[in-house]
């Protein structure tokens, strides 16, 4: 009989810390997909503003050298990469709204 009586008891205990996992887990991939967004914006979005200004903008619309076009595209990409490091910080320093930690008693 004491054996039903801990597993009765035992049980609630149990689906509070799922809970409280599921709760954990739910912040930890909303952190991941937060970082990975980041990163992708990071690595990807500085490729593209030179492919963008390399071949559609600064060899089409302008007459200059090839040096001066591939400097001035490598210069857009370095401001976009800088811009997409600024936006990861800004988000890391002030955070979303809802992620501000709860004590969990």
């Amino acid at each position: 009989m004491s054996n039903k009586t801990k597993k009765s008891t035992g049980g609630n205990g149990g689906g509070l810390k799922q809970g409280r996992q599921q709760s954990h887990d739910s912040q930890d991939y909303s952190s991941f997909k937060t970082v990975l967004y980041y990163c992708m914006l990071i690595v990807f979005l500085p490729v593209l503003t030179f492919f963008v200004l390399k071949g559609f903008v600064l060899d089409r619309f302008l007459d200059i050298s090839e040096v001066k076009v591939n400097i001035a595209a490598a210069v857009g990409a370095v401001v976009s990469l800088h811009i997409a490091l600024a936006l990861y910080i800004y988000r890391a320093y002030f955070g979303a709204s809802g992620s501000k930690a709860s004590k969990a008693d």
